[in-house]
């Protein structure tokens, strides 16, 4: 079936797609970063045993009644000011009416009247490929239960229930399926520098649904658009995006119609499939939530929540890049880990520009390598900032080699209470730099190979590494190479 799709793929000729535009809206539900529920003082746990986390609110218990979580709503307004977006002094909770297993009192509450906020504005990427994405509306509401499915039965874990979520929708403006990854993978780095979101995917943190529709190139018509659920994973959502748009072209040069309709991505095949039609949703009912007075938000109370943010993401790269002119894909690198940007300027504290650029080379190399092998995060890593400052000074300062280097620093793993220079010395790793003593070992080795030292002056200047590697050897692997390359230089050029 795959072989199909792809034939079908290549079957939608490039000039086909380009007679069409593509428009993806995305809904994003991401959990909120809180210790216990929106509405109960259940706690927020992963991978409990099942309904062990239920208040009585949480199961809809008769004569419970909801208790808002400030921590949701400060994670909510902290988001909305992230994200540019206008927060409504005054917001509304709703009731959402519908029956399913997964939700005991048969309604979610949300904020369908009056959101949180509104009319916000994202910029993805940096240069020619920035784009800006508007948020529609951001607004607070409850997780529903989980279920699995076995065979005739479907179980029911609470455990979920109730879990505070803030929805993120977007409006209509992006056109690809690499846009919207792009978008989500920048949203998702903004939700996590704040702590607002885990954005823990496999843990469910942070689900999307994308709304994809097409039209002719030049159109005003948005096209019919199609509501694509459950896709599970960053790297199914350009494919579940970029699919859908070509199979709505498909239909369209076929002479068919698209159907409004909410589909479903299977990740084993790579195609979305039918779940329900739009003409048979469900009327959701919405009733203001009597439960729960209007959210009004002060002034001191924004103000708080404005200066309790961090720095955000675009704006540390662009700090970064500034002091200490890194690539912008380093700079994305430091701030996407946890607590590799708190490491790295530590470790570059008192460094220039190119020794900062140092540090940032041997973090993405050496400990990377090291936090990906033992599965554990940089807050964890046995070899202090100080340390690795330490190591890359005495490459800078020629005190030894790089390879050298490497040595000290896998050492140091080992035995983390050691001082690097201690421990080069010990392991008798530290160069020579003793400008006679390196000559000396040069005027032997060109004594040695007088042949290779003709053909040198008569052109084959290639030859000048095969008698650095003389040297080393002779010096036993500690003469300073670049010293060792100046001298032999000067004497073969008869200077």
């Amino acid at each position: 079936k795959n072989t199909q799709h792809k034939m079908h793929r290549r079957l939608l000729s490039q000039h086909c797609k380009a007679a069409y535009d593509t428009i993806v809206g995305i809904e994003i539900h991401a959990q909120i970063a809180a210790h216990t529920k929106a509405f109960s003082p259940a706690p927020v746990t992963f991978a409990e045993a099942p309904n062990s986390k239920v208040a009585p609110w949480d199961a809809a218990l008769p004569g419970t009644l909801p208790r808002l979580n400030t921590r949701c709503v400060e994670a909510g307004v902290q988001t909305a000011l992230a994200l540019g977006a206008q927060l409504n002094r005054t917001s509304l909770f709703d009731r959402k009416h519908y029956f399913y297993h997964d939700l005991p009192s048969g309604y979610q509450i949300t904020q369908q009247r009056v959101p949180l906020a509104e009319q916000g504005q994202l910029r993805v990427g940096f240069g020619q490929d920035e784009f800006s994405v508007r948020i529609q509306r951001l607004h607070l509401e409850h997780d529903s239960a989980a279920s699995t499915h076995s065979g005739p039965l479907t179980l029911v874990d609470l455990n979920r229930a109730g879990v505070g979520l803030m929805e993120i929708v977007t409006g209509p403006d992006l056109r690809s399926g690499k846009q919207a990854a792009a978008f989500v993978r920048e949203l998702l780095l903004v939700l996590q520098s704040i702590g607002t979101c885990h954005g823990n995917l496999a843990e469910g943190s942070l689900r999307v649904d994308a709304n994809v529709s097409v039209r002719r190139h030049g159109s005003a018509d948005m096209g019919t658009r199609v509501e694509v659920k459950n896709i599970n994973g960053m790297r199914f959502l350009s494919k579940a995006i970029d699919y859908e748009a070509e199979r709505q072209i498909r239909t369209l040069q076929q002479g068919g119609t698209v159907l409004a309709e909410t589909r479903t991505y299977n990740v084993n095949t790579g195609d979305t499939v039918p779940m329900r039609s739009k003409e048979s949703e469900v009327d959701y009912r919405y009733l203001p939530e009597p439960d729960l007075p209007p959210l009004r938000l002060t002034e001191d109370y924004i103000n708080g929540c404005q200066a309790a943010l961090p720095e955000l993401p675009r704006d540390t790269v662009r700090r970064l890049h500034r002091g200490f002119d890194l690539p912008t894909a380093d700079c994305l690198t430091l701030i996407s880990e946890p607590g590799a940007l708190g490491y790295f300027e530590a470790a570059a504290a008192g460094c220039t520009a190119a020794q900062a650029r140092k540090v940032v080379n041997w973090m993405l190399t050496e400990v990377f390598a090291c936090l990906r092998s033992d599965n554990i995060p940089i807050s964890s890593f046995p070899v202090s900032p100080a340390q690795l400052r330490a190591v890359v000074l005495m490459v800078e300062d020629a005190l030894v080699s790089g390879r050298a280097a490497k040595t000290v620093f896998a050492e140091l793993v080992k035995t983390p209470q050691s001082d690097p220079h201690t421990l080069a010395t010990q392991l008798g790793l530290i160069q020579i730099s003793d400008a006679k003593k390196i000559e000396s070992w040069c005027t032997e080795t060109l004594e040695q190979f007088p042949s290779e030292v003709q053909a040198y002056r008569t052109g084959k200047s290639g030859l000048l590494g095969f008698f650095v590697t003389h040297v080393m050897k002779k010096s036993g692997g500690k003469a300073n190479p670049k010293t060792t390359s100046d001298i032999l230089k000067q004497k073969l050029n008869g200077s």
